[in-house]
């Protein structure tokens, strides 16, 4: 017996059809219907930008709208891929060397600038961890709907306004996305590969280790050289970073010292606590972080209860170091990374009117702190 009723109301405008395009193609159309989305938030968010600033008085040559696409950590990349590191106590060597690399190769084969390089290889590679985690989803939960959900909320995240931007978030997106599916495909010396570049483009990409470690130990038949490789590729690819800073600058721990010198280091649940008490006594980042950090711990309760076990132990991993520093700016950022908090508030969203407020509120989340970035009140 078939039920049928009054055909649901297709939702108008541009908008709406990407948003129905999303909710129910395969990955790459889903994907794709949710980076346009994104990207069309974001060029709304700089014209609101531009708008406040002018009402203000002209923007100052400081304001990072300025800067446009390469705003905030995409002018330290740029500048890195064209000038390089300098000595042991260049600040800029915090940022690990892949993703300037990169720009600095493809603009001098091309001739175009390194910034816009990096800002084109940046939107490509939001692009690619879309189609990505669509195909992780569905090998690990058998769920497209679930696939699709995560795609769009990985898309248009409030702090995914940073995929648009020059920075290394899509890079180590893709790298990560790409260690799990080709571990779980048992294609080890593929993994990894993309584990060793992944450890050369973001500190935390040592953290990869944990679940190939897992895969290792847990599945005996997988103990030969290739899967070893894959569970030590990224310690070697960040190492591969601190032995070239002892060479060329007789520092092998300027990397992590100049890292340490921006973040610090705290004990996490007391750090929490502080920001509670700063943010009600008035610190408004600090209260964001805080809730910020709650949302995080919460969804990370639902990867550990509902994910692998591989997943579970990189987000836990992750999360733990995120809230173990003193300074959480760009928290939010760095949750980009944690692929499973997304798969998690996917799982959450389930059910036509909570993915419709889901997305909203994240969509509307995206615009306001584009807007909060672009103008210099929020650090991403």
């Amino acid at each position: 017996m078939t039920v049928t009723g009054p055909e649901p109301r297709r939702p108008g405008g541009m908008l709406g059809r990407l948003r129905a395009a999303a909710g129910r193609r395969p990955g790459p159309a889903a994907a794709l219907a949710a980076w346009i989305e994104a990207r069309l938030y974001v060029a709304a968010a700089f014209l609101v930008t531009f708008s406040i600033l002018d009402r203000l008085g002209p923007p100052t040559p400081d304001a990072p709208v300025r800067d446009g696409l390469l705003a905030w950590d995409g002018r330290w990349f740029q500048a890195i891929a064209a000038d390089g590191y300098g000595d042991a106590s260049d600040p800029a060597l915090r940022f690990f060397p892949l993703w300037p690399l990169l720009g600095r190769a493809l603009g001098g084969l091309t001739g175009i600038d390194e910034g816009l390089v990096l800002v084109v290889l940046a939107n490509a590679g939001a692009l690619a961890a879309g189609v990505l985690l669509h195909r992780l989803v569905v090998e690990e939960t058998g769920d497209p709907g679930l696939a699709r959900r995560a795609v769009r909320l990985l898309a248009l995240a409030p702090p995914s306004f940073v995929l648009v931007l020059g920075y290394s978030e899509a890079l180590y997106l893709t790298l990560a996305l790409a260690v799990f599916l080709l571990a779980r495909r048992r294609a080890w010396w593929a993994a990894a590969g993309a584990g060793y570049l992944a450890g050369l483009t973001r500190p935390v990409g040592v953290l990869l280790m944990l679940p190939m470690i897992h895969q290792v130990v847990t599945d005996r038949a997988q103990r030969r050289p290739g899967a070893l490789a894959a569970a030590l590729a990224p310690a070697a690819g960040a190492a591969t970073f601190l032995a070239w800073a002892g060479l060329a600058l007789n520092d092998a721990s300027a990397p992590i010292d100049r890292q340490q010198e921006l973040r610090g280091w705290s004990e996490p649940v007391s750090r929490l606590f502080r920001a509670a008490y700063r943010g009600i006594r008035g610190d408004e980042g600090e209260l964001f972080h805080f809730l910020a950090a709650v949302i995080v711990i919460g969804l990370t309760v639902v990867v550990v209860r509902r994910l692998g076990r591989p997943l579970a132990l990189y987000c836990g991993a992750n999360v733990l170091v995120m809230l173990a520093a003193d300074n959480l700016n760009s928290l939010e950022r760095y949750c980009l990374a944690v692929f499973p908090l997304v798969i998690a508030a996917a799982a959450l969203s389930r059910g036509r009117r909570t993915d419709g407020w889901a997305v909203t509120a994240a969509s509307a989340g995206m615009v306001a702190l584009t807007v909060l970035a672009l103008g210099g009140a929020y650090v991403p």
